[in-house]
């Protein structure tokens, strides 16, 4: 798993404008924490339906700080959530994206300039 920040669409999105980077990545970590309570919240009554809607949530804001990996697996999470909720592996794969949903903040927190 790539987790790698590769900020080129942002930078694209923003003409480099660096306040409107810092402002994606601050409400980055201000708001995928909670999101993150949620995705473990229902891992932990099995609830794929909002395991998929959270996973659903963060596809966009992945994509635009590229964490392209990560959002693949989003997908993967959400589209088998809406397909086969019963499916073995959807609280396996929600799991790991947590961890590694976690693992990136230190690295998004240091591309902020303050």
């Amino acid at each position: 798993m790539n987790l790698d920040l590769d900020l080129t669409y942002l930078n694209e999105i923003s003409d480099g404008d660096t306040v409107f980077i810092n402002e994606v990545l601050t409400t980055f970590l201000e708001e995928m924490p909670k999101d993150m309570e949620k995705m473990k919240s229902a891992i932990e009554c099995q609830d794929h339906s909002t395991v998929g809607k959270v996973a659903h949530k963060t596809k966009s804001t992945l994509h635009t700080i590229g964490l392209h990996d990560l959002k693949s697996l989003a997908l993967q999470i959400e589209q088998t959530a809406k397909e086969d909720p019963s499916h073995p592996e959807i609280i396996h794969w929600a799991k790991e994206f947590v961890q590694h949903v976690e693992k990136i903040y230190p690295t998004v927190k240091s591309k902020v300039n303050k």
